[in-house]
């Protein structure tokens, strides 16, 4: 017990790490911030300001959150978290018979979720597409995004993404990866 204390005390020092950490499990979650404030019954702007890094973290915090994605808290305040690709899915798994925690955790997830952990995980962009393409392929997991959400979202993405101008469509951008390692489920 004093260890962790110990720990969460040097934690006080490492907001910005725990906050990283813990957007980093609700992006690999999927969830908005809007959502999983409500899941782990801590208002939207604590969750701000706790991905900020300006948030406080005291333990009673820190043991909701890592209860609720099922990771230790001496995880959440590493310099950086490991996360499964599948991350979402364990979730779903492990709150399977909370019923009111799966009505959210069943949702669509957010675009960055699925650009991210479905979209570039694939090999869908080694060649380049078209948001309708790209909406396609999100419905595939019956997810409906806009296309300007898409594309939006998709240029945000620079480093991972290239953005350029269709040579026959005017007004239409193609979409493919940047060519950097993203690793896959097999790797």
């Amino acid at each position: 017990m004093i260890y962790i204390c110990q720990f969460v005390v040097m934690a006080q020092f490492d907001r910005k790490i725990i906050g990283e950490n813990i957007k980093a499990l609700r992006e690999a979650s999927g969830l908005s911030q809007q959502d999983f404030s409500h899941l782990v019954e801590i208002s939207r702007r604590s969750i701000a300001n706790i991905e900020a890094g300006n948030g406080g973290n005291n333990l009673d915090l820190l043991d909701r959150i890592s209860t609720f994605f099922n990771v230790k808290i001496a995880d959440i305040l590493k310099k950086e978290i490991n996360l499964t690709l599948n991350f979402r899915e364990n979730l779903l798994s492990y709150h399977k018979n909370n019923e009111p925690l799966l009505i959210l955790l069943n949702k669509q997830p957010n675009i960055t979720y699925a650009i991210k952990y479905k979209l570039l995980k694939s090999d869908f962009l080694d060649t380049p597409k078209e948001v309708n393409e790209i909406k396609s392929f999100f419905a595939q997991y019956g997810w409906k995004y806009l296309g300007t959400s898409i594309s939006n979202a998709l240029k945000r993405e620079q480093d991972k993404i290239i953005v350029t101008r269709h040579e026959l469509k005017r007004n239409t951008n193609i979409y493919s990866k940047t060519g950097k390692i993203i690793p896959t489920e097999s790797q």
